[in-house]
């Protein structure tokens, strides 16, 4: 072969295929030597209506790359043209391809050129006004500025925070302290002083919480036991033997031999013969009522418990004016049933009272609750031991006192007058 043998043509046609005006790509422009990682994603965005303008954006864990047609027209002279070779058919697609010039960004020192919303130890309230005024409607920008105006500001209120201060401090050094309400509660109580913390019955009411120890040196009662003859030699003893309740226990008591329940029996004596003359004005009056039986220290004590005087009168202790108004009058009923609960072994029966007093079985069930009792209809056994048939059992009502005691809580009502 000879040496000098022409080299062979290495020169191939290649066919343009065709040429496409529309912008499909864009070429963009880095500093030299710059790699692009495999795995950055770039998003491309044309302007709405200028067609021509084109903005590149991509960014991978590290940096973020930007590009912007600075030309803003697509018949730019810059424009280039990108060819697409098929192997095959040995022809190109030619796509006219405008240039962009990019940058690349350091993600951890790029600078935010939007409005400065996000700020560091600033309320969440703060940041929100802050995109509202930046990016909200007239409306929402409105209402942010009428929030701005009503605004308090605290730091101006601090000079006249001590004057607040002293002002509700000389204004509650009035107010009663825990302990003065509840001791006014109790007081307040139309019933006598409980022990709440009682664990046997007879304590829950102690008899001097009922009956102050001065006057209970008063009950003499030795005349009582010493009478003879009938129940009414007896009776006639007692501020007021026309009780029917007084005259059923008079002798059980007297069998006992228990001077401490006679006591007892003789003040209830006395309770119900004030609650039966409580329209009476004067101690004197009501000393004629009873007919001048019991001694005057036990007037002057129910005097002082269960009335209220009147400021207008004026004259000698003996001629004292007063009133029983309906609190005093449920004071005086809760003191004669505390006595009754221990004469009765704490278990009372309801409609002989209620018949007794004239007054409503439901304001009765009322008075025994005030007073810490359970109301229930009596059992068979109880309805034998008081007399009633079985079957009227159901309807009967028993009132009792039980230990462990809780104190009912204090309702305000308005009683009807009527009983």
């Amino acid at each position: 072969m000879s040496s000098n043998r022409k080299r062979e043509s290495k020169t191939t046609e290649i066919r343009v295929a065709g040429v496409n005006e529309k912008q499909s790509c864009v070429v963009g422009s880095f500093f030299n030597g710059l790699q692009i990682p495999s795995s950055t994603e770039f998003d491309l965005y044309q302007h709405k209506k200028r067609t021509g303008d084109f903005i590149l954006h991509g960014e991978n864990d590290k940096l973020i790359y930007e590009g912007e047609d600075q030309n803003g027209s697509a018949s730019s002279n810059n424009d280039y043209i990108v060819a697409v070779y098929d192997p095959i058919n040995k022809s190109v697609d030619l796509f006219k391809s405008p240039y962009v010039n990019g940058k690349v960004i350091s993600r951890a020192k790029r600078t935010y050129k939007g409005p400065a919303v996000k700020q560091v130890g600033t309320r969440n309230v703060d940041q929100r006004n802050a995109l509202g005024e930046a990016f909200g409607t007239k409306k929402a920008k409105s209402a942010i500025a009428n929030v701005e105006k009503n605004r308090i500001d605290a730091d101006k209120l601090q000079d006249v925070e001590s004057d607040i201060i002293d002002s509700l401090a000389k204004t509650t050094q009035a107010l009663p302290t825990r302990q003065e309400i509840d001791t006014g509660i109790t007081q307040d109580r139309p019933t006598p002083v409980a022990n709440v913390d009682a664990t046997n019955v007879e304590d829950i009411y102690p008899i001097h919480n009922i009956i102050p120890k001065r006057e209970w040196s008063f009950l003499r009662v030795g005349p009582i036991l010493e009478a003879s003859g009938d129940d009414s030699v007896k009776l006639e003893l007692l501020p007021y033997g026309k009780s029917n309740y007084v005259q059923q226990h008079l002798n059980k008591i007297i069998s006992t031999g228990s001077t401490e329940k006679l006591q007892l029996l003789y003040y209830a004596s006395l309770l119900f013969g004030v609650y039966e003359h409580r329209r009476v004005k004067d101690k004197e009056s009501l000393l004629t009522r009873l007919e001048n039986k019991p001694s005057e220290i036990l007037i002057d004590g129910v005097l002082e418990r269960f009335t209220i005087a009147r400021t207008t009168q004026y004259g000698k202790s003996k001629d004292r004016s007063f009133i029983i108004d309906p609190n005093h009058e449920d004071k005086l009923l809760c003191y004669l049933l505390a006595i009754i609960f221990h004469l009765d072994n704490f278990m009372v029966e309801l409609s002989p009272l209620a018949n007794e007093l004239n007054m409503k079985p439901t304001r009765l069930v009322s008075l025994m609750k005030a007073l810490g009792a359970v109301v229930k209809s009596s059992t068979v056994a109880q309805a034998e031991a008081f007399g009633i048939p079985k079957a009227a059992a159901s309807t009967y009502k028993v009132a009792t006192l039980k230990v462990p005691f809780k104190l009912p809580e204090m309702s305000r009502r308005v009683r009807k007058s009527g009983r």
